[in-house]
């Protein structure tokens, strides 16, 4: 009997043996494969990655748009919304007035009308206004083309000569916009705006203006003059430099007239050459995912300037920016000056 009970402890223990190796198997290889699991799911970003990548990719997409079309592009940041807008211009209008007419690029060529070519010009020949006769100018057909849409924003820039004292209208478009150089060597640029709401109604709003102050423009001196408009603000850049701006979000209303270099009754006193126009022609918006939004550091635009660097009228370094998350962290991103998106 002794021996049979000891058997069956014996028996007994040998099973319990076995259970608890097992046992110290299994628990081994749940924990390599747990601590493997958990070393895999620390890799995955379920926060950060997809925010940052959405910011990073609406940033390259408008550094690729002004490297391939060679025309700027931003992206603005709203913080109230969480919603990314970006844009990109395209140059739907070049004019160097080198041959009589005048000829424009994408076949936009026009006629002169009591007006001569100066051979002392930016480039090459310039438009004359100083001895052009009342109303005499440059005129170009650009409503008959559908790309001259300037609705969503635009960018007109030009050089200008003073040869003498006095002001006068150098450029409109249609009744939609038009810029002025005044006596004092100053400059003047307005559009004519429009409200339009859900249901497609539109509403005249009238003309959105900017003016600079006296003494940019020098008599004898070329200058380069943009007037940039965004549908955030209208802007004139004098040499580089933002010289006057006006805050505005209407749309510009269609383009229904030609293009028009001087022209007026009372011609401005000076030369007109290397016109460039562009349009907005590419937009996309996208919103930050839930739980995720802009610090206060943020900037309310990143431009590119034409070729893909930032633009240094609006950036003098690079642009350094975070998201913040629900759990509080942060990641930053920046833009270096050659448009380089980190």
């Amino acid at each position: 009997m002794h021996g049979a009970k000891l058997k069956l402890r014996g028996e007994s223990a040998a099973r319990s043996g076995m259970t608890l190796i097992e046992l110290l198997v299994v628990m081994g290889l749940l924990a390599l494969v747990l601590g493997a699991g958990l070393g895999a799911l620390a890799g995955i970003d379920t926060g950060t990655g997809p925010a940052v990548a959405v910011v990073n990719s609406s940033l390259r997409s408008a550094n690729n748009w002004a490297v391939a079309r060679r025309a700027p592009a931003r992206v603005t940041f709203d913080a109230e919304t969480n919603t990314i807008h970006a844009e990109g211009l395209d140059v739907i209008g070049t004019w160097h007035f080198e041959s009589v007419p005048p000829r424009g690029a994408f076949g936009l060529n026009g006629s002169m009308d009591n007006i001569d070519l100066s051979p002392d010009g930016y480039i090459g020949k310039a438009l004359d206004l100083e001895n052009a006769v009342s109303g005499g100018g440059y005129y170009v057909p650009v409503q008959t083309s559908p790309t001259f849409d300037l609705s969503s924003g635009f960018q007109i820039a030009f050089a200008a000569m003073p040869t003498g004292t006095g002001s006068g209208k150098v450029l409109s478009i249609g009744q939609s916009v038009g810029v002025e150089l005044t006596t004092k060597g100053g400059v003047k640029a307005h559009f004519m705006g429009e409200r339009r709401d859900e249901n497609g109604d539109v509403t005249p709003t009238g003309k959105v203006q900017a003016e600079t102050s006296d003494g940019l423009l020098r008599v004898g001196s070329w200058s380069r003059i943009l007037v940039s408009y965004d549908q955030s603000e209208l802007v004139i850049f004098v040499e580089g430099v933002p010289a006057a701006r006006t805050p505005d979000v209407a749309w510009v209303v269609k383009v229904e007239g030609p293009l028009v270099v001087g022209g007026a009754r009372r011609q401005w006193p000076g030369l007109i050459d290397s016109l460039v126009v562009s349009a907005v022609a590419a937009e996309e918006e996208v919103q930050l995912p839930e739980g995720v939004s802009f610090t206060e550091t943020a900037p309310k635009e990143v431009v590119f300037a034409a070729g893909g660097g930032l633009d240094r009228r609006v950036h003098s370094e690079p642009v350094r920016f975070s998201l913040e998350f629900a759990d509080s962290t942060t990641e930053v991103i920046e833009v270096g000056v050659y448009g380089t998106v980190q």
